[in-house]
């Protein structure tokens, strides 16, 4: 604690400032050992390979658990129990930042897995992940491509210790530091070390298991066809009553546009159309590889899906007027019910029976003559989940 207030003191005194964030400014680390001035929570690095540290401030790892955030790594790491630690920073200069994740519970000798992310919509995309990473993780003032490197410990395993680079390569990070290049000995490093906690067992946000391996309903077939896309397949806690009427699913286009990624721009897409035949009531789960625009409506309810971030339940006239409906007509069923697509491509809704009966029954009046309330909607797409 002396030492942290030492530090403060000697921040205040040149200038550099104190947020209430958990960032700390070090002094050089020198090939000849230079104490690097961090207080004792914070992961200090290795002197190894003659390299040098100046002008670098370590950054401990953000508390607030977001939802978005947390269905992103559940879809790189669908089962089991989670803790991750993370920090946002602008790794490209386009005033945005990024994410990098850092899962303490998928660890091995060599270090953890960890995964880049850009902002997306309501959610995050993946960038690039990465095996075997030792924390902390310097984010360097030089840039490749228009972003910053990334400079790791690599040690554990039979490796000899060293510092490797990590350079943006058009469209990701290489994704094992051990096979990335080492810097030579001597070299100056100024920047920020991100992720800067002292690792253990019981470090790290906890994103629960309890993400039900629920089957959606389906047929192991039609499990198997919609698997074959290739993107997370998101699917809901059947209402009672409730059974899957018909699976669609359409792969991207051989001649769709498709980004620097290689990410199709006008699908894949799936549908899962759920009926209960007494009642003769319908929804279906949607989603889409992208091409997805603004939803006009007359009624708008903003809504938080655990499994892929913020988003609105619309319904009425389809006129752009976005009012806020009563409690009433929340609990009533409502025409032309649809949820803004969420998620950070795919991208996901849930439609009402409407919908349903022009998309996937040509309008036939003898299918899907009811729909469900958008309370009713609200509570299937935060049953939300992938299928595994």
């Amino acid at each position: 604690m002396n030492l942290y207030r030492s530090l403060m003191l000697l921040t205040v005194t040149l200038g550099l400032g104190l947020s209430v964030s958990p960032t700390i400014p070090v002094s050089a680390q020198s090939s000849q050992g230079e104490a690097q001035k961090i207080e004792q929570s914070v992961e200090p690095l290795p002197n190894v390979g003659k390299i040098r540290f100046r002008n670098l401030t370590f950054k401990r790892s953000e508390t607030r658990s977001l939802l978005s955030l947390a269905a992103a790594i559940r879809r790189e790491f669908p089962t089991g129990k989670i803790r991750y630690l993370y920090n946002r920073i602008d790794l490209d200069g386009d005033g945005r930042e990024e994410v990098v994740a850092y899962l303490t519970s998928s660890c091995g000798t060599g270090g953890c897995s960890m995964l880049i992310l850009r902002a997306m919509g309501n959610g995050y995309s993946l960038i690039s992940r990465h095996t075997i990473v030792n924390n902390s993780v310097v984010v360097s003032t030089t840039k490749t491509n228009g972003w910053r490197d990334i400079v790791l410990y690599v040690a554990g395993g039979g490796t000899k210790p060293s510092y490797n680079i990590l350079k943006f390569d058009g469209s990701a990070y290489p994704p094992n530091p051990s096979t990335a290049p080492e810097l030579p000995s001597g070299t100056i490093v100024s920047g920020t070390a991100i992720v800067a906690d002292k690792i253990s067992p019981e470090v790290g946000i906890v994103l629960d298991a309890s993400t039900k391996n629920q089957t959606g309903g389906l047929s192991p077939s039609q499990q198997a066809t919609l698997k074959s896309l290739g993107i997370a397949i998101a699917v809901p806690t059947v209402p009672v009553g409730y059974t899957v009427s018909k699976v669609e699913v359409k792969p991207c286009p051989a001649n769709a546009p498709r980004s620097e990624k290689g990410v199709c721009r006008f699908g894949p897409q799936y549908g899962i159309v759920y009926r209960d035949v007494k009642q003769d009531r319908c929804f279906a789960i949607e989603a889409t590889g992208g091409g997805v625009g603004g939803v006009p409506a007359e009624y708008e309810s903003k809504i938080n899906i655990p499994l892929l971030g913020e988003t609105s339940m619309l319904f009425g006239s389809q006129n752009g007027e976005f009012k806020t409906p009563s409690a009433q007509q929340l609990n009533s069923p409502q025409r032309n019910l649809i949820s803004d697509w969420a998620g950070a491509s795919p991208f996901y809704h849930i439609v009402g029976a409407d919908f349903v009966r022009q998309t996937y029954y040509k309008g036939n009046p003898n299918y899907c003559l009811n729909t469900i309330t958008p309370n009713q909607a609200i509570q299937i797409v935060q049953s939300l989940s992938w299928l595994q």
